[in-house]
């Protein structure tokens, strides 16, 4: 979402995650024991692919033509070879990534493959559609209890939000990363909510009246999304 990020510094609580203590760390599996996968070939008239993605509603989509997949996340998507057997691609171990933002000489678009160990990580999701400019993203996890007070808050105000479950949905956490990189904000804890531009850290209630006064939304209400274990 291209915008000038300013900042709203926090003074209320927040939730931040809560890990084991001791718990060890997880070995990443060596390319080196496994042969890799052959790289699917996508071109524009490629047929039994599929590409995955996210849409500015959170929700996974899966289109069979370059042409489907949004501009604004063609950079990295997930695609599927369906003429290959998951045996075949590894399935179990490995996915592929195809960048459809850019065509070779030949035509055909790059793929990278990466193991679903990295992926079930989040570090190599696929990009995530950003939301209409302008809209209030909530950025919150489902144990977080000020979370559910924020789109409480929202929700009895009328102010349509667009949320992002940062451990569920993949990409929201390396979309809310970039912002509050490019704020020069340090994370760690939601909610964090994106209004329009303005980064409100924490259920911050003086700062979101006064957005909602300086910044009032001008789309139409919509249904606001399930808090069920939020």
């Amino acid at each position: 979402m291209p915008m000038a990020l300013s900042l709203v510094m926090p003074l209320v609580a927040s939730c931040t995650p809560r890990s084991e203590p001791g718990a060890p760390a997880a070995a990443t599996p060596r390319d080196g024991d496994h042969t890799l996968p052959p790289l699917p070939v996508v071109s524009d008239d490629a047929k039994d692919l599929l590409f995955s993605f996210v849409d500015a509603e959170g929700h996974v989509q899966a289109v069979s033509r370059v042409t489907e997949v949004p501009e604004p996340i063609k950079a990295r998507v997930l695609v599927v070879d369906l003429s290959k057997t998951p045996e075949q691609r590894q399935a179990h171990r490995y996915a592929f990534f195809a960048d459809l933002s850019t065509k070779r000489p030949d035509g055909s678009y790059s793929v990278s493959v990466v193991s679903r160990y990295d992926a079930a990580r989040g570090q190599t999701a696929p990009a995530i559609a950003p939301p209409p400019s302008g809209s209030v993203v909530v950025y919150s996890a489902v144990w977080c209890g000020f979370c559910k007070k924020a789109k409480t808050w929202l929700t009895e105000r009328g102010v349509p939000f667009v949320e992002r479950d940062v451990e569920k949905m993949p990409g929201a956490q390396e979309e809310l990363s970039a912002k509050l990189k490019a704020a020069g904000v340090p994370g760690g804890g939601v909610p964090v909510i994106d209004w329009a531009g303005t980064i409100v850290m924490g259920f911050d209630v003086a700062q979101m009246e006064r957005l909602l006064k300086e910044k009032p939304p001008t789309k139409p209400a919509t249904a606001a999304p399930s808090d069920a274990g939020g």
